[in-house]
């Protein structure tokens, strides 16, 4: 049985946003000698912030992948506002639950695209709202990632108007192969499509024809490519379109997991700006190696 669309449902709205942790103990089907939590008890209020900081290997991380239910624990029990977690509708519990990781996964589409995933039917003005708070609009608004269209079709475009120049450059059997290369790159990119999805599957949905919508126009920069991975974006802009995505879906508990760690210090400043907003009326777990990061 899908487990995803069993159990008791949970109105997000209603979500107080209280964990409790009753004694839990866990070890990863891979090292089933080595417990990694023995026996933890405690306890998080609503709206409350709380750091679990330590080295590698003592179980912040575990504390996550349970809190989402990536496993579950082989004694004790997770409780949110009072209920056994695995009581509720696993999807419904990862509305209420929403995780920033350290690497986000930002996929091939535009920057609104990516924000959509956190609420497939959100209207333009939700999409800004949630990229002012995440603390995007500052390189969105400028379009600095549009200075190049790098997709196979701009590529394309490039290569034929400068024709003559690339074949002194390359010469004609090198410029030849290249184009070649581009045009079944373009193929692909045209099966793929636009972004289009649903609950539990994907490009089946027409977002822009979701009636009020187009509440706000966005200007172009949302449109900006991410690219493969998010490669078009700096580590600090794919974060704050991660926490952008999270916030969009209003979720009542927010786990932060090493969220700035890999960022450099300009880049995690503005993270961190995004995440103390991110932080307001809700509760929030923050996982870091080093208290630093933390104070």
């Amino acid at each position: 049985m899908d487990k995803m669309k069993t159990g008791k449902p949970l109105a997000k709205e209603n979500v107080r946003g209280q964990i409790d942790f009753q004694d839990v103990w866990f070890r990863y089907p891979t090292r089933k000698n080595e417990f990694v939590l023995r026996g933890l008890t405690l306890t998080i209020n609503p709206n409350e912030s709380v750091a679990l900081v330590g080295e590698s290997g003592c179980g912040k991380s575990t504390f996550v992948n349970l809190m989402m239910r990536f496993y579950d624990p082989d004694h004790g029990k997770i409780l949110l506002d009072g209920v056994d977690i695995k009581e509720y509708n696993l999807h419904d519990l990862r509305k209420a639950v929403s995780l920033v990781m350290q690497e986000p996964s930002i996929f091939n589409y535009a920057i609104v695209d990516n924000i959509l995933y956190g609420k497939l039917d959100a209207t333009n003005q939700e999409i800004y709202n949630a990229a002012t708070i995440a603390n995007c609009n500052e390189f969105i608004d400028k379009g600095h990632l549009d200075a190049l269209d790098d997709t196979p079709t701009g590529l394309i475009s490039e290569m034929v108007n400068n024709k003559q120049a690339m074949i002194e450059a390359l010469g004609a059997e090198k410029y030849d192969a290249d184009l070649d290369v581009l045009k079944k790159l373009e193929e692909v990119e045209i099966k793929k499509g636009t972004f289009i999805t649903m609950d539990g599957d994907i490009d089946t949905r027409k977002v822009r024809n979701i009636p009020g919508y187009n509440d706000l126009k966005l200007n172009n920069g949302y449109e900006i490519q991410c690219g493969i991975k998010g490669g078009k974006l700096s580590g600090g802009q794919k974060q704050r379109v991660a926490i952008a995505r999270t916030l969009i879906g209003e979720p009542k508990v927010l786990l932060l997991d090493e969220a700035t760690s890999a960022l450099d210090e300009t880049s995690q400043a503005k993270v961190q700006q995004a995440i103390e907003s991110a932080m307001q009326r809700r509760t929030t777990i923050i996982i870091a190696h080093r208290m630093t990061t933390i104070k």
